[in-house]
């Protein structure tokens, strides 16, 4: 098997396989691919390259490799096999891998492809796709190993022998009860460990943590995170048991959340998770990202407005303008770093909203003291440029005032946006910059009209 390692290699190898069109060095060299490598390959191919490569894999290959590929490689795909094929490899996906590539097509291609699925499987996906887009239903992996509390350790083993290579995961193992209702589980560690005459009912650890099959990804994801889960069971309102959310799941899960996350930091409006930066047309990354150029330039705009204001005072004392970049930049900067590390904060749950007044006096303290050292550096600068001591200590004032200003909204406007039911991600730095470079202004030229009595 060939090491993941010299990607650019092995796509240079399938690149002139194609272009030599040597079938059978193709076949071979794909072969020995581990799918998430030819996966990120064919990704890079163009559109009738990528069919040709995918063609030549076995049913079980194509289907790991179907598993990994951006959401518009597996479109086309998908889109480009007969059905009865597409079928069969959709069948050898986990029901919640093949929901999620039926959820990103076209409603007549994805019942035809259902239709052409065996019924079992079939209706398996059918019953994920009930539930909402990025739940744990949508996650949802029906294979999993049950046990009822009257078994012993000796049944549970046996059991887990007969049905082990259909199960997802078997780090744990979960007791119901005659309903069918979750009770317990038990680590396989224990198992192993325990006399063959225990019981389960003494084995298991009662009360497991759970999720909801309507409950958001992220939330399931941050509790396998706090719990140090390999597997979250999925029960309904009636502790019913439906299925598990496994932790290659919630790796899944962290990737696309922070995608989305860092795009909305950068102001870009968010695409399909598993997108690469080829398959987006440019049109489409022009779209995503002018709405918050033209907001954010508009919000700029207030900047020359304050300029324009204070025009009498900058014609009398020319040297203020000198230290405008200076102190709109420490501010910018200032505000951003504030705002992402409420906003990673808000998202870990280790800031709420009943905490917005010790969020408050913490950051302005800590704006205090980082206003106060770059103060003192930047009275320094100001007097070895200008030699004007009043000049001096209006930056250094202005320094310290903006940074306290910076702090406050980097750390309110999260929290109020959190408040109103809007995701404080897209409250991102460039609006927090924005903000505070025209409000950071204003408080530099009232600094300076003060002092030097302008």
């Amino acid at each position: 098997m060939t090491t993941p390692l010299d990607l650019d290699l092995l796509e240079s190898q399938v690149r002139a396989a194609l272009a030599a069109d040597d079938v059978d060095a193709l076949r071979q060299l794909v072969a020995q691919i581990y799918p998430p490598d030819l996966a990120d390959i064919i990704d890079r191919l163009d559109d009738e390259d990528q069919v040709r490569v995918f063609s030549l894999l076995e049913t079980e290959q194509a289907a790991d490799v179907l598993d990994e590929t951006s959401i518009d490689a597996t479109r086309e795909l998908i889109n480009q096999l007969p059905a009865e094929q597409a079928a069969d490899i959709l069948e050898e996906l986990d029901s919640d891998d093949a929901a999620a590539i039926l959820t990103e097509d076209v409603p007549e291609r994805q019942q035809e492809l259902l239709a052409a699925m065996a019924p079992q499987e079939a209706a398996d996906v059918r019953e994920l796709l009930r539930y909402p887009p990025q739940s744990a239903g949508r996650l949802l992996n029906d294979q999993f190993v049950a046990l009822h509390e009257s078994h012993t350790a000796a049944e549970a083993m046996e059991r887990l022998r007969r049905i082990v290579h259909d199960s997802a995961i078997i780090v744990y193992l979960y007791v119901l009860d005659d309903a069918d209702r979750l009770i317990g589980t038990v680590s396989l560690r224990r198992l192993l460990v325990e006399p063959p005459e225990r019981r389960i009912a003494d084995l298991m650890r009662p009360a497991p943590i759970t999720v909801h099959p309507e409950s958001d990804q992220e939330e399931v994801a941050r509790v396998v995170a706090r719990y140090d889960l390999a597997a979250v069971p999925v029960v309904t309102e009636e502790g019913r048991m439906l299925g598990v959310v496994t932790v290659d799941d919630v790796i899944d899960i962290l990737v696309e959340e922070g995608t989305e996350d860092v795009l909305k930091f950068g102001a870009v409006a968010q695409g399909q998770a598993d997108e690469t930066y080829f398959t987006v047309p440019v049109t489409t990354s022009v779209q995503r990202r002018i709405v918050w150029l033209l907001f954010l330039f508009v919000a700029g705009s207030i900047t020359a407005n304050v300029l324009e204001v204070f025009e009498a005072e900058l014609q009398q004392v020319v040297a203020l303008a000198f230290f405008i970049p200076l102190l709109i930049g420490t501010g910018g900067n200032t505000g951003a770093q504030t705002v992402s590390t409420l906003i990673r904060a808000m998202a870990l749950n280790e800031v709420r909203l009943r905490d917005v007044w010790r969020v408050l006096g913490r950051e302005l303290l800590v704006g205090f003291i980082l206003g106060l050292l770059l103060g003192v550096i930047a009275f320094g600068r100001a007097f070895l440029e200008v030699s004007l001591p009043n000049l001096a200590l209006t930056v250094a004032l202005s320094v310290l005032a903006i940074c306290v200003w910076a702090n406050v909204i980097g750390a309110l406007v999260p929290i109020i946006a959190r408040r109103l039911g809007v995701d404080p991600a897209l409250v991102s730095a460039p609006l927090i910059t924005t903000l505070v470079d025209a409000s950071g202004l204003t408080i530099y030229l009232l600094i300076a009209k003060i002092l030097l009595g302008l």
